[in-house]
């Protein structure tokens, strides 16, 4: 038996789990999967189960516990600096300008980054870190050794020469030893930050799967499902792709920084040519990643707005074939694809010339510039060692100029998508109130049974009370959209149609506007008809957003019941009620 259980073990773990400490930095364990796919075309059932870290739930509890400290610290800052805020209002009470300047108060979004950054492990992220900074830094002693080699050869091979390893057969050596050390400490960054990708994609997805079943009805109002489902795929991707970057980002300003010292150092000033050409770089780099966040929040709005549209035309698939609506559905879901693909089309050209022509082609330019000035301004002609280690420099910093682009516009697209998901995660939920037994409390007597079902309820509720909407809570004002500032086409075009407009005779009553050019409220406002909107005093009592008051019924367990009533007389609201999906009022328990 315990044979038994210890195989059963064995297989649950992966390659990775079982590995010891030289497989683990060799990567010895993914022979066998290596040789099986030389020979056939690999199942997920080849590669084996998952590592323990890397499963959901590992993820979800690691990341939760730390989600709902952190919101319960936000909001404690929160009360703390509103009632700092209102204590400077009320002082600054008799100054316009003072309290102009104070403002509304701005409540802070709990901290998703450290709450990810804590649940993985900091002290995992500035290892693999440190080891990236050690490849890189050991990734230049082959230039120096090249260096060394050449200027031997150059001279003769003398006796005295000094190696810059012992010996010029030390130096041959350090030429295989030093990349092999890199590789293996690359390798092993790549690893665990490729595991902290992964780690914080699975818990994100789970954080917004956990979101999406304990949201309110108010909450949800403020997000759609598409916003869910680009969430779930392409924000959680973006945030994933940043930490796989995240260690070339770190250390290319370093690298490029030791780069050119080093070439300072053989060819002196002509080094300042290629640091010119660099920073005029800057600028164009600021327009390219300006560029890339727009339409990057672009290709977001019109995807969000895509999958809202195809959720909706799904759901309501059997009136559209009924009324036979597929064509104008079908070209507004076109219309929306062809926003996107444009913007998409767009974001693409901007990364491509930004970073491919500009970043990837720099250092090749820069050389060239740099030897140009070097034969011109040196009164020493330019020999083979300077010439190869200048290049050889260069070609180390291709890399950095290639990665460090790329990082910048991943960082700025995950800060979009931590914007995004703090913004859902942060928004109201439903507060529990389905129970597994009755409370202490309850008297069997109160409750209305029948003799022959006191025994075995499956549902009760004793005069219950339940919202959409928590009560208790102040509605938020709306605030009056922002005008969105036309083009000078769409400015033209309003001119055309407003003189088109005042060329038409009027009817009726002269004095009164034309209704055209008012939104219905205005309308009905024209015409002496009082308008009762939702926002109304009268509708924002706690009275009015109550949707069922004293509930009592049991069901019981087994029994087939049928709730019957006119339209809008609450059979939803009570069956979500009883499923958990509203808002309890006044302690109401199921």
């Amino acid at each position: 038996d315990k044979e038994d259980d210890d195989n059963e073990d064995q297989q649950v773990l992966s390659p990775e789990d079982q590995a010891n400490c030289l497989s683990s930095w060799l990567l010895l364990y993914l022979t066998p999967l290596l040789k099986l796919g030389a020979t056939k075309i690999l199942e997920p059932s080849d590669v084996g189960p998952v590592s323990q870290f890397d499963r959901a739930t590992i993820c979800h509890d690691a990341v939760q516990s730390l989600w709902i400290k952190e919101v319960a610290r936000s909001k404690e800052a929160n009360r703390k600096a509103q009632e700092l805020h209102e204590a400077k209002l009320a002082k600054a009470s008799g100054n316009p300008k003072k309290l102009a300047k104070l403002g509304k108060f701005t409540p802070t979004p709990p901290n998703l980054t450290m709450v990810l950054w804590n649940g993985f492990g900091y002290w995992r992220v500035w290892y693999a870190i440190a080891l990236y900074i050690i490849s890189a830094l050991l990734q230049f002693l082959p230039v120096l050794i090249l260096n060394d080699l050449v200027r031997y050869f150059e001279t003769g091979a003398p006796p005295d020469f000094n190696a810059l390893i012992f010996h010029p057969w030390g130096d041959v050596v350090g030429l295989f030893v030093f990349p092999f050390l890199v590789s293996l400490l690359q390798t092993r960054s790549q690893v665990i930050l490729n595991h902290c990708a992964i780690f914080i994609r699975t818990a994100v997805s789970t954080l917004l799967f956990s979101k999406a079943l304990t949201i309110s009805a108010s909450g949800r109002a403020q997000t759609s499902t598409g916003q869910v489902v680009n969430m779930m795929s392409n924000d959680t991707m973006q945030l994933q792709r940043f930490l796989q970057f995240f260690g070339f980002t770190l250390v290319a300003p370093i690298q490029i920084i030791i780069a050119l010292v080093l070439i300072y150092r053989q060819v002196g000033n002509a080094t300042w040519v290629g640091v010119g050409f660099m920073l005029c770089l800057v600028p164009v780099n600021g327009v390219v990643f300006s560029n890339v966040s727009k339409m990057r929040r672009k290709v977001l709005k019109y995807s969000d707005a895509r999958v809202k549209m195809i959720n909706e035309i799904l759901s309501g698939i059997r009136v559209i074939k009924f009324y036979a609506w597929e064509g104008p559905f079908g070209k507004e879901v076109g219309r929306l694809r062809e926003q996107e693909l444009k913007a998409l089309t767009t974001l693409a050209y901007t990364s491509a010339i930004g970073f491919s022509l500009i970043m990837l082609s720099a250092p090749i330019v820069n050389p060239i510039l740099v030897f140009f000035t070097y034969i011109n301004i040196e009164s020493q002609s330019l020999n083979a060692a300077t010439a190869f280690t200048t290049i050889a420099l260069f070609n180390i910093m291709r890399f950095p100029f290639a990665f460090l682009p790329m990082g910048f516009l991943q960082y700025i697209q995950s800060k979009i998508a931590l914007r995004r998901l703090s913004r859902y995660l942060d928004l109201m939920e439903l507060t529990s109130y389905t129970v597994p037994e009755l409370p202490k409390g309850y008297d069997d007597d109160d409750l209305p049974l029948d003799e022959d079902l006191k025994s075995n309820p499956a549902v009760v509720i004793q005069k219950g009370t339940f919202s959409w909407v928590d009560p208790d809570l102040t509605p938020m004002p709306l605030e009056p959209p922002k005008k969105k500032r036309m083009s000078r086409k769409e400015r033209k075009a309003s001119k055309r149609q407003l003189e088109v407009d005042s060329s038409k005779p009027s009817v009726g009553m002269t004095s009164q506007p034309s209704n055209a050019s008012l939104s219905r409220a205005e309308s009905l406002a024209s015409l002496n008809i009082s308008v009762k909107t939702t926002d109304s005093e009268e509708d924002n009592s706690r009275e009015n957003r109550v949707t069922l008051r004293d509930i009592s019924c049991t069901i019981e367990k087994g029994s087939l019941v049928a709730v019957v009533g006119e339209v809008g007389s609450g059979k939803s609201s009570f069956l979500s009620a009883i499923l958990g999906e509203m808002e309890s009022v006044d302690g109401t328990k199921v």
